[in-house]
């Protein structure tokens, strides 16, 4: 992980790690106080990110964490729709509701 000087994640970072599911990286972003439904210039979030790429335990954490499964990206596109592109959803679709 890469930080800035300051030390602290950035929000491109936080969603980077999410994607990749590096969850020590996400609960060190969210203890930096990260907002936890950060999102990029299209409105994707990080637990967009991780429901893409079938991240289970990040999925888990950002939900804990307050994450909003009905967030609607730029598209109209939300977590349900992300997670129909994983290769093993079950999980995070039951995470998700």
């Amino acid at each position: 992980m890469t930080t800035t000087t300051t030390g602290k994640m950035t929000e491109q970072e936080f969603m980077e790690a999410a994607a990749k599911g590096d969850a020590d990286a996400v609960k060190a972003g969210l203890e930096q106080g990260l907002d936890v439904d950060t999102a990029d210039a299209y409105g994707n979030t990080a637990l967009m990110m991780a429901c893409a790429r079938a991240q289970t335990d990040v999925c888990k954490i950002l939900l804990e964490a307050g994450a909003s499964p009905d967030h609607k990206n730029k598209y109209g596109l939300g977590p349900r729709n992300w997670v129909s592109w994983a290769e093993s959803d079950s999980a995070i679709r039951a995470l998700l509701g």
